[in-house]
């Protein structure tokens, strides 16, 4: 049966009805009649959310940025109801406080996209993940504070992941001129050392004890374990769902704002174009799942399964999310 389609105007009165002729388009006839007196303009766009919704779909990134985000436009898709208050978050106030830090001298900052790359690995974490990491290494590019994320099983992994990385970014044409790391045997060992002096990249190390050197790495490890901490708590998951959060807490912080970089988020320093927001939704929230191919139920029993969203595949345009009756992670 074909699909129908009404047009509401601000008074909710019904003013255009179309219908659907094939996937999702609809077929309308118009007649211009007063044209002098009256208009309508209408929008496929999503409903306008409320701060509240949208800071839960940031992963609970704090308001002034998702301020600046709207007031500034840097994103597409963001549409927010402004005449409704910001509430506070006692979840945030909960997870989230902390002792405020001594100021530091300031970073440089590069210009050019991939000239120093800032590198840091966060574990062992005592609870292994669903996919059997207990270590992530994360990538921040100094000059569009990209964020890339690798999931490691053991801290030896870590030399060849950044080896994969670099070899990427000289693959697409961006030259590394240096990474900044600590002193971690993950890091400073001959293999590393050999492959990059080859490559003619300085290695930038700061010294013991001293992580404010490295700053922005470190920095971003504490938004990301912070947010990942704080999505499953809120969406009451299973603490071994850490790496999608954290995966899902750094597509985020691509997509927010940054003071280091003006009038564009890292995304779009990165890409070259601004992201669009529609389709974030709160991280574990429930979908629910058609049951296809072997799995189609039987008769009268239920045709789709309830799953938690876990985030957003942007290379494939696809969907994460987390079947707890088989522990998998699977792609819609």
């Amino acid at each position: 049966m074909k699909g129908e389609l009404i047009l509401f105007n601000r008074l909710d009165v019904p003013v255009l009805k179309g219908l659907k002729i094939i996937s999702n388009i609809y077929k309308f006839k118009l007649t211009p009649i007063n044209t002098n007196k009256i208009s309508y303009t209408f929008s496929s766009q999503e409903n306008k959310q409320t701060w509240k919704t949208w800071h839960r779909r940031f992963g609970h990134v704090s308001y002034k940025g998702l301020k600046k985000l709207h007031n500034d436009k840097l994103l597409d898709g963001f549409m927010v109801d402004i005449n409704i208050l910001i509430p506070d978050c006692t979840s945030c106030i909960k997870v989230k406080q902390s002792v405020k830090l001594y100021a530091n001298q300031s970073e440089n900052i590069c210009t050019n996209k991939g000239e120093i790359i800032h590198m840091d690995l966060w574990g062992k974490y005592n609870v292994m993940s669903i996919n059997g990491h207990q270590y992530y290494l994360v990538l921040v590019d100094n000059a569009m504070r990209y964020v890339t994320i690798y999931f490691l099983k053991g801290k030896h992994e870590a030399a060849q992941q950044i080896k994969n990385y670099l070899t990427h970014l000289h693959a697409c044409g961006i030259n590394t001129h240096a990474i900044r790391i600590d002193q971690g045997t993950e890091f400073i060992n001959k293999d590393l050392q050999e492959w990059c002096y080859a490559k003619g990249m300085e290695i930038q190390m700061m010294a013991p004890y001293s992580p404010s050197q490295n700053g922005i790495a470190e920095h971003m490890n504490r938004i990301l374990v912070e947010l990942a901490r704080m999505m499953i708590n809120a969406a009451k998951l299973p603490e071994f769902l850490w790496e999608p959060a954290v995966m899902h807490a750094a597509y985020i912080q691509n997509c927010t704002y940054t003071i280091a970089i003006q009038n564009k988020t890292p995304y779009q320093a990165w890409h070259g174009t601004k992201p669009n927001v529609s389709h974030l939704r709160e991280f574990g929230v429930p979908i629910w799942i058609l049951l296809q191919g072997q799995n189609i139920a039987w008769k009268i029993l239920p045709k789709s399964k309830w799953c938690a969203y876990l985030g957003y595949n942007d290379a494939n345009k696809s969907v994460l999310y987390y079947n707890a009756e088989t522990r998998k992670i699977l792609i819609l």
